[in-house]
């Protein structure tokens, strides 16, 4: 099969991805073997090609396949396989395995799991023609999904779900999406569905235009080094950070109020955090099983906008690059 493989981590630059033949994996009895139609990328992988993740261990392994939205279908299947037929269109997402027996797996939070293996990460992923998945961790797509540009739902959307579940209950309050980029601006869409006024902070122009275009209420630029996030303090219940800066985290406690939330969904650093205010400060992750199934069938019925550009997959290289440099205003998808 062909796959671009990344070898060393380094600046994407000097093109780490390299273009390779690779033999094709196999099932085991529990697992299904997808042909790969489409597979987002993520800022998350630029950071970890680029080495900015080895303090965290990541990427564990190389060389590495990375990518981790994924939408394809199924080619193959083990003996076990139930409730799966060659054809079916199907998805996978960042959580490639999780143990089941741990408290956090036996209480619905699979995402969380300890000895949790990753797709594009711990094992091979999405930028290739073909993954193996395993039974439980794949998902069957709902009728109204593009297989081209719809695979960043299986890692964006899903991603930003979970942030807004975190935030409810929503109706009538007013939520801040600080980071309107490509995760943002898919909270902004359920943020709106569930019945909030949605403030989109965004210090890059285009995306604040297509913030509104999308539903948001308001369109706040906070200046480029978040400054001017003192103009809009306390109106907002809940703020959720798709920014990766500590100056878009102090915002955002700025922005919330007394008593309210702000949910990190980027790695940063807390500082001047006035305790007084009661804002309670929390982590968020990629979507759990229940969750994932919840947001493919909102995104389906309600018809979520991606606002997804595709790409050929020998071209993942100059993508991320491009994804580096803010050239791309939405998601990008590999077509494979």
């Amino acid at each position: 099969m062909k796959a671009m493989v990344l070898e060393e981590t380094m600046g994407i630059e000097s093109n780490p991805l390299h273009f390779e033949d690779m033999e094709k994996p196999m099932p085991d009895k529990h697992q299904i073997l997808i042909k790969i139609i489409s597979c987002g990328v993520c800022g998350s992988e630029l950071q970890m090609i680029e080495g900015r993740w080895k303090r965290f261990g990541s990427p564990p392994k190389l060389p590495l396949i990375p990518g981790h939205e994924i939408i394809g279908r199924v080619f193959a299947y083990g003996e076990s396989v139930q409730g799966f037929r060659t054809g079916d269109l199907v998805g996978m997402q960042y959580l490639w395995n999780s143990c089941g027996k741990c408290n956090f797996c036996l209480n619905g939070n699979e995402n969380l799991c300890s000895s949790a293996s990753v797709t594009g990460e711990t094992v091979d992923g999405g930028y290739a023609e073909y993954i193996v998945g395993n039974e439980k961790h794949v998902y069957r797509m709902p009728s109204g999904i593009d297989p081209l540009r719809d695979s960043p739902m299986m890692g964006a959307g899903i991603t930003a779900y979970r942030a807004v579940k975190k935030t409810m209950p929503l109706d009538g309050k007013t939520i801040a999406i600080v980071g309107a980029g490509g995760i943002g601006k898919m909270a902004i869409q359920f943020s709106k569905l569930l019945g909030a006024k949605v403030i989109a902070v965004s210090r890059n122009e285009a995306n604040r235009d297509i913030s509104l275009r999308l539903g948001a209420d308001e369109a706040f630029d906070p200046g480029p080094d978040y400054t001017e996030a003192t103009r809009i303090r306390r109106t907002a219940d809940s703020v959720i950070v798709f920014a990766p800066s500590d100056k878009a985290v102090e915002a955002a406690l700025k922005i919330c109020k007394k008593t309210g939330k702000v949910i990190l969904g980027v790695y940063a650093t807390v500082t001047d955090f006035r305790f007084t205010d009661e804002i309670e400060v929390s982590g968020t992750l990629i979507a759990n099983i229940a969750e994932t199934n919840e947001s493919l069938k909102l995104m389906a019925e309600h018809k979520i906008a991606l606002d997804t550009k595709v790409f050929p997959l020998k071209s993942a290289n100059d993508v991320l690059s491009m994804l580096k440099n803010s050239e791309i205003h939405g998601r990008a998808v590999l077509q494979i």
